[in-house]
């Protein structure tokens, strides 16, 4: 049953489907192998996915001007795939953990129906000309050689789940779309560097549910975003007349509350939100950096695999999107030229890490993060009230952009936060190692070149370990 194509993609996620949609749209023969069903794409809630993302990979995102400010609105009408929720909104309330006071922040997300865009991106590769095979799950990697450098992945063995029968695929390209747990790349040679699991440090875990409003009931519940509450975040947005979504993420691990109880205990005090679910769901969710190279000989690594993932939000969709174009672009490129080793893939790297500095800025908020986690309630909550976890603050990191203070947001926050010279201290501390290692990122080598990517590589690490040591 051997079959040959181009490139293989494991896993159909929205990376992956808009990686192998750009490949078949260039001519490149490309098979995604998906263990679940068309109809199963994507979580069974909605989630926030970046505007900026959404229109790069072709969708019409209605415009900031013509969304909901205040009462709801219907589905956008040129929206015809119908993956925007009803209520889209551009502003959002971010309150402190104590709900003292709230800062109002651009918000540059529109929420999305997550199993539409995953079906409306899987159709569109399929229009394309790319081949979809789903309930087909790939098991293994096929490669030769040690060493990032001498590495080279030449296919893959895959499993019909239907009938048990097992095959491999031979590709010039093998891509790893298959979520956190990254089930090709973490079984390259630990030599390469590129194989580590993600830890548990590097995950958040979340519960989320959308119940029925009762609209007959005076409750002054509204959109919101809770920060820092409970090392993570809690929110409530309507997504349409009749329904409220709501949820809460926590950094995963012992002595952290269990999420579904927070999301509970919020509902139990808004009447107008009622017993009655409609979908949700929940797990763990990926906060963590990339992996030090998303490439190697014949293999890229997409979305969640490949770390593509806000630290602040845990909002994935819009990342991978832009890594799975980038991921393309670097192999249509390498297939024109007939190579398809790690120096040819090399700019995938570079463009995700520098050019579109998607991977600069989620380093150094996966930074900053590690640090923030460890304030206390009532820290967070003097922060807000002073103003120095400002909306023009805060703003950028939510929305995934590590904003390099200047020096009058550094004599602000001396001003107003002199009464406590701890807190600043270990504020200071948390912003300056994530501006030396978002800095450290947007020196990623531009090509490769062994020697140069290993001192970038162990500078890195040396950074991390001190953010970790701090933590």
């Amino acid at each position: 049953m051997a079959e040959t194509y181009g490139v293989v993609v494991a896993g159909a996620g929205p990376g992956g489907c808009i990686f192998a949609r750009d490949l078949a749209r260039a001519g490149v023969s490309v098979v995604v192998y998906e263990r679940g069903r068309l109809e199963d794409l994507g979580h069974d809630w909605s989630d926030a996915v970046e505007r900026k993302a959404l229109a790069e990979a072709g969708f019409a995102v209605p415009p900031e001007d013509t969304v909901n400010r205040g009462e709801l609105v219907k589905k956008f009408p040129g929206d015809p795939d119908g993956i925007f929720e009803e209520h889209a909104y551009p502003d959002m309330e971010v309150w402190a953990p104590d709900y003292s006071c709230s800062k109002r922040i651009r918000f540059q997300y529109i929420t999305t129906d997550r199993r539409a865009l995953g079906k409306r991106l899987a159709v569109q590769a399929m229009e394309a000309g790319a081949d979809i095979r789903f309930r087909h799950e790939v098991v293994g990697v096929v490669s030769s050689g040690t060493g990032l450098g001498a590495l080279t992945v030449t296919g893959v063995r895959v499993k019909d789940l239907e009938t048990g029968n097992e095959w491999e695929a031979p590709a010039d390209v093998v891509a790893d779309d298959t979520g956190f747990q990254a089930g090709l790349r973490t079984r390259l040679p630990a030599s390469t560097g590129i194989a580590r699991k993600f830890g548990d440090a590097e995950m958040a875990l979340v519960h989320r549910t959308v119940r029925k409003r009762d609209k007959g009931v005076d409750d002054p519940v509204a959109d919101h975003y809770r920060y820092g509450y409970h090392t993570g975040y809690q929110w409530m947005q309507f997504l349409n007349d009749a329904e409220i979504d709501t949820g809460a993420g926590v950094r995963y691990g012992a002595g952290t509350p269990d999420p579904k109880e927070i999301v509970e205990e919020f509902i139990s005090r808004h009447p107008s939100i009622t017993g009655e679910a409609v979908r949700g769901g929940g797990g763990l969710c990926l906060v963590g950096r990339s992996p030090w190279s998303l490439a190697a000989g014949g293999f890229v690594a997409i979305g969640d695999a490949a770390g593509q993932t806000i630290p602040m939000t845990g909002c994935g969709a819009g990342g991978a999107m832009v890594g799975g174009g980038l991921a393309a672009r670097a192999v249509i490129d390498a297939a024109r030229r007939g190579r398809s080793d790690i120096a040819s893939l090399w700019s995938y790297n570079h463009g995700w890490f520098v050019e579109s500095a998607r991977g600069a800025h989620y380093a150094g908020l996966t930074a900053l993060r590690n640090s923030l986690q460890n304030l206390t309630h009532e820290e967070i909550s003097f922060l807000f009230r002073k103003d120095i976890f400002s909306g023009e603050m805060l703003t950028p990191s939510i929305n995934g952009i590590f904003r390099v203070p200047d020096l009058k947001t550094t004599v602000a926050t001396l001003i107003k936060g002199f009464t406590r010279p701890g807190l600043l201290l270990k504020l200071n501390t948390a912003i300056s190692m994530g501006t030396r290692i978002f800095k450290h990122y947007r020196t990623y080598p531009e090509t490769w070149d062994a020697s140069a990517f290993e001192a970038w590589r162990k500078e890195a690490e040396r950074l991390f370990r001190k953010v970790e040591t701090q933590g």
